[in-house]
């Protein structure tokens, strides 16, 4: 069973470092690919314009470049939910701690 330190230096470790890790990598991800996103809508448009690919090709190669944007904007709020999360998973284990050491007093005279 966990002792109460071990149980907040699991909480603290999952908020400080898996949560803002994981934030961080994601708002830096994002940021890069929509930094990348015109130029790599101008390389497109570049080579149609050379013939290297045709008008499906171009269109095939946008959509791949929007559905990877997509994909790390919506890593992005995942990662968001993520660290709402472990704040309302604290805020409810000390919600159950304070509520518990206080019927344990109140209703049944135990010492804290």
């Amino acid at each position: 069973m966990l002792s109460r330190s071990d149980l907040l230096t699991l909480l603290t470790i999952n908020f400080i470092v898996v949560t803002k890790g994981a934030e961080r990598i994601s708002e830096v991800s994002a940021r890069f690919t929509l930094d990348a996103m015109p130029g790599k809508q101008m390389a497109i448009d570049a080579d149609l314009n050379a013939g290297l690919i045709n008008q499906t090709q171009a269109q095939t190669r946008r959509k791949d470049v929007a559905s990877e944007a997509d994909f790390y904007g919506a890593m992005d709020g995942a990662s968001k939910f993520v660290r709402g999360d472990a704040i309302a998973g604290m805020m409810i284990l000390a919600i159950n701690l304070i509520g518990g050491v206080c019927i344990g007093i109140f209703k049944y005279n135990l010492s804290a």
